[in-house]
Order: structure tokens, then C-alpha cells, then sequence
């Protein structure tokens, strides 16, 4: 197996049962569209990869559209141009989807280390065998709400939680506030994500607060564009400051506002940054400016299971983002990934990505189906 020249590629779109939680209180339930790939090699190694996309209304069919035009132009080559087909796919006279991009390179790493017989992480460095999670929250009800789901995530393992809350700086003062009260002698490392929903004066109020508590970051207070407001905030608060990480995502745009030291650490994932190739250059060059890369681990068990072997494999994040809703992003997957009762998680056992998918229940359940 030395050329691993691809022979057929499938796309799946599915929209599963369930609708998933919402991160902000005027956000209506998502539509959640799982987007599939499955890349199969002449030698019969097969390398997946999946991403997701919340609408309000119906399900996305534009990532598997475009993934329609992309297909041709990888039957033939060999999966093991990673950097090669990603560069194609890359272009300066128009724009391709980061996502599907993402998809295509993830499924060729799959390949890639299937073909080794390792599980991917080893080939991205192998720096540990397994990492620190954080229970992600939905909105919840009230301040007493979020108290009793501190309580229940640590009697789980949890030593970590992060905190979807209302966006209103009043309100989630007063949340940030009784759950101290209750929970401050366990030593758990919160962080709190506002979904860029704050202005630069409500950021600065709250962070002041998560500065003073020992809050590990502060999430997403600005839209990811105000670079120069997240410069402010991050020179004038002792909390971690991080974007959303879902805007600016191109490696040398991460660069950019690395050198303008507009965050404390670099926010991304690698399924909406364009893989894991260019994932890696955010990255080394993150390392060489002396901050951390957080990677998301939000979205289909495919991409948990690509971020967190891109965590396992360097050392770059602090944690594992496990979203408390487990079910809806655990379509068609027999071996998840969960965190332990010692609040850590580890790769699946299989080489490559790791996880066992249902390709039956995939195809049974595809709004869209391509293949070439």
C-alpha cells in the first residue's frame, strides 16, 4: 500500500431525529445537517471524515454541493498528497468552503494512518495518550439551574465546565456569582462563552469578574471580527481572552492577529479551518509566538474524533470540549468518544480516526447521496 490512489468518493448529507440545544436565548433549535465523506483507495482503505451545519429551517445541501465539483479532481491521486490536494483546493481567484476542504484532507489523514496501522495521533506527533475534558453546556433556565448541572458534571469527573449563558451581562453575573458561592471549594476550572454577543464595555465588566474568580478564559465576547477590541481586551484583562474561532480561521489571517496580540490563545477547529494540514501551520506558527492553540471539539463524532487526535498528537490545547447533548452528535457511531469518570478522554483503540460508523444507517438516512 505505498500510492493509496483513490478510486471512489462518497458524499452523505443527513439530517438527524433530533434538534439540538441552543448557545444563545434568542437562537431558535438548530437544524443540525450531518455532511459525510468517505474516500476509498484502490488497496481498499477507506478514510472518512464528517461536519456538521446548523440552520434554522431546513437542512444544508450547499457543503455536499460543493464537494460535488470537488470529487473529480481527487479520483486518481494519490491519498497520500495531503499538502498537494489541499493547495488545489485552495485557489486565489475564488473561494472554496473551509469545510470542504476539511472534510476531503481529515478522510486522507484517516487514510493515511490506516495505511500505517496507527492510530492517526501517533502521526501527528503522539505527544500524549489522552487529555483533560470540559463539559460545554447548553443555555439553561436559571442561575439555580446551572448550579445543580455544576453539581451533577463533577460528581461525573468533570474538573472542567464551560458556560453557555444568556448573553446578558446582568444576568450572568448573577449566574457567575451563585455558582461560586456553591461550588468555589471544588476546584474546577470554568470558563464562560458568550458567542460574540457582548460590546466591548460588557466584556471588559464581566472579564473583570472572571479575572478576580481564576476563570481559565473568557470565550467569544466579541464578534470575531473586532480585532481591535479583542487587542483591548486582552492587554487590559488577567482572564485568557479567546474568539469564537469560526470567522477568521485561514492560517495566515490566525497569524496576522497572532502578531497583533489580539488574543491570549488562538480559538480554532479543524474542521472549519480547512483540515488538519493547515491546522498544523496555525499551530507551529501559534507555538513560535509563544501561545496555545484551544481546538473546538464541538460537532459530529467524526470531528470530535479529528480535533482531539490533533490534541493528542501535539501539545497545544488545555482541553477536550465534550458537548453535554452527546446523542445528537453521535449519528451512526458505535464506539463515541466520552469522557471518563476521571474527567479525561482518550482516542479510540482503532488505527486512524478510530471510530466504528454505521455506513448502512448513514445511507438509509441520506438526504443526499453523491459518488463518483
Amino acid at each position: 500500500m505505498t500510492n493509496l490512489i483513490i478510486e471512489h468518493v462518497e458524499v452523505f448529507a443527513c439530517t438527524p431525529p433530533v434538534r439540538g440545544s441552543t448557545w444563545t436565548p434568542e437562537q431558535p433549535e438548530p437544524c443540525t445537517t450531518h455532511t459525510f465523506i468517505r474516500i476509498t483507495t484502490r488497496d481498499g482503505v477507506v478514510g472518512s471524515a464528517a461536519t456538521d451545519a446548523y440552520t434554522s429551517h431546513h437542512r444544508d445541501a450547499v457543503l455536499a454541493e460543493t464537494l460535488r465539483d470537488m470529487i473529480p479532481d481527487l479520483i486518481g491521486r494519490s491519498a497520500l498528497d495531503r499538502e498537494a490536494l489541499w493547495l488545489h483546493f485552495h485557489p486565489k481567484a475564488y473561494a472554496r468552503s473551509a469545510q470542504a476542504q476539511a472534510l476531503i484532507d481529515v478522510a486522507l489523514w484517516d487514510i493515511a494512518a490506516q495505511a500505517a496501522g496507527q492510530p492517526l495521533f501517533k502521526l501527528l506527533g503522539g505527544y500524549r495518550e489522552q487529555i483533560d475534558a470540559y463539559a460545554s453546556t447548553p443555555v439553561l433556565a436559571t442561575p439555580h439551574a446551572y448550579v445543580e448541572a455544576v453539581q451533577q458534571l463533577a460528581e461525573r469527573g468533570y474538573r472542567a465546565i464551560k458556560f453557555h449563558c444568556w448573553c446578558d451581562p446582568a444576568r450572568d453575573l448573577e449566574m457567575i456569582e451563585q455558582v461560586q458561592r456553591a461550588h468555589a471549594d471544588k476546584g474546577l476550572a470554568l470558563m464562560l462563552d458568550v458567542e460574540q454577543r457582548y460590546d466591548l464595555n460588557a466584556a471588559l465588566r464581566v472579564g473583570r469578574v472572571l479575572g478576580e474568580l481564576g476563570y481559565a478564559w473568557f470565550e467569544a465576547p466579541l464578534d470575531d471580527y473586532d480585532l481591535a477590541g479583542y487587542q483591548q481586551l486582552t492587554a487590559r484583562l488577567n482572564v485568557p481572552v479567546l474568539a469564537a474561532g469560526n470567522a477568521i480561521t485561514d492560517y495566515r489571517l490566525v497569524a496576522f492577529a497572532v502578531r497583533q496580540h489580539c488574543w491570549s490563545r488562538v480559538r480554532v477547529d479543524v474542521m472549519t479551518c480547512g483540515g488538519i494540514t493547515p491546522a498544523l501551520k496555525i499551530i507551529h506558527n501559534a507555538a513560535a509566538n509563544g501561545i496555545q492553540v484551544e481546538l473546538q471539539s464541538w460537532g459530529h463524532a467524526l470531528a470530535q474524533a479529528a480535533n482531539l487526535h490533533l490534541m493528542l498528537g501535539q501539545p497545544t490545547s488545555s482541553y477536550f470540549e465534550q458537548a453535554c447533548e452527546y446523542e445528537l452528535f453521535e449519528f451512526a457511531t458505535a464506539n463515541p468518544i466520552r469522557t471518563n469518570p476521571r474527567g479525561k478522554v482518550t482516542a479510540p483503540g482503532n488505527a486512524g480516526l478510530g471510530l466504528e460508523i454505521d455506513w448502512a444507517q448513514i445511507e438509509r438516512c441520506a438526504d443526499i447521496h453523491l459518488r463518483q
